[in-house]
């Protein structure tokens, strides 16, 4: 099935151009955690088993073990080597609601943790009842990887609500965890105190990922997107309203949840401009008038 939703944002957003790129391919968002070793204010250190399928020669097994917070859950994945990826096929049951791991969390994503202690989203954990499954891949041959539960899936660094670490199952081809690493987790995910106050109202027949776009939307504006990555907050919640549209013109539903999917990421990419944008004005006016 070919897919169209792209073109289709692009032809109604023609008019912004500056913000074509930001609705590339979902993009995975890295984080490099600081060389001192000490968790930086309102983050917890958790240590994460790595793997090495640098030498894989075939499809292997790993498993998913569950924390206190998702008890009598389980999980697997294959990794099968694709030239110079590794695409990841993640199976899950007796998944528990995300709402149980925190209040304000509504889905699950996977991310990919590297030896030098990087971050990486993969992607959504496609749920459906108390099962869920995720087809992704990685560059990286050296990995971990945990399961989180996020107010939206395209946040940028991961939460505290951890509901699986991987490691290797019995008799797999892959080397035995050698190193752990400190993997730097947010005490509250992002945005949580404004979507704290969200009350969620989705319409029947409605895809997750619309309530998804709102709540990365709301956060995006939270964080002072209006100012500093207007045209980008602008380009998300048109997105979301073609989205919308599609979903009443009874489109093809892969058309909607592409649409869906990528209000979520550009609301995201204006959260993230914008608290950047901010910081360096802040450094600018540090510079013009430092303290006497």
């Amino acid at each position: 099935m070919v897919r169209i939703t792209r073109l289709l944002v692009a032809a109604a957003l023609i008019t912004a151009t500056s913000c074509v790129t930001a609705w590339a391919a979902p993009r995975g968002l890295a984080r490099q955690l600081p060389p001192s070793g000490v968790a930086p204010p309102g983050t917890i250190f958790r240590q994460v088993r790595i793997l090495d399928f640098t030498h894989l020669a075939g499809a292997t097994a790993i498993v998913f073990r569950y924390t206190p917070l998702a008890p009598g859950a389980a999980g697997q994945a294959e990794i099968v080597p694709a030239g110079a990826w590794l695409k990841i096929h993640g199976m899950f049951s007796s998944l528990p609601a995300a709402s149980r791991l925190g209040p304000q969390d509504l889905t699950y994503t996977l991310w990919q943790v590297t030896p030098d202690g990087r971050t990486t989203n993969l992607g959504e954990i496609e749920v459906s009842g108390s099962n869920g499954e995720i087809h992704t891949k990685s560059r990286s041959h050296r990995f971990g990887l945990i399961v989180t539960a996020e107010p939206y899936f395209a946040v940028s660094q991961p939460s505290s609500a951890l509901a699986f670490e991987s490691d290797a199952a019995p008799g797999s081809a892959v080397i035995p965890p050698l190193t752990q690493v400190n993997c730097e987790l947010l005490q509250a995910p992002i945005g949580s105190e404004v979507v704290a106050k969200i009350t969620a109202d989705p319409k029947a027949g409605e895809p997750l990922l619309f309530e998804e776009a709102r709540r990365a939307l709301a956060v995006a504006r939270a964080s002072g997107a209006a100012q500093y990555a207007p045209q980008t907050l602008d380009t998300a919640g048109q997105t979301l309203q073609i989205a919308e549209k599609l979903l009443a013109q009874h489109a093809k539903p892969a058309d909607v949840h592409d649409a869906a999917l990528e209000a979520v990421l550009i609301a995201e990419d204006a959260r993230v401009l914008a608290v950047a944008r901010q910081r360096r004005a802040q450094a600018a006016r540090v510079v013009q008038d430092p303290a006497p």
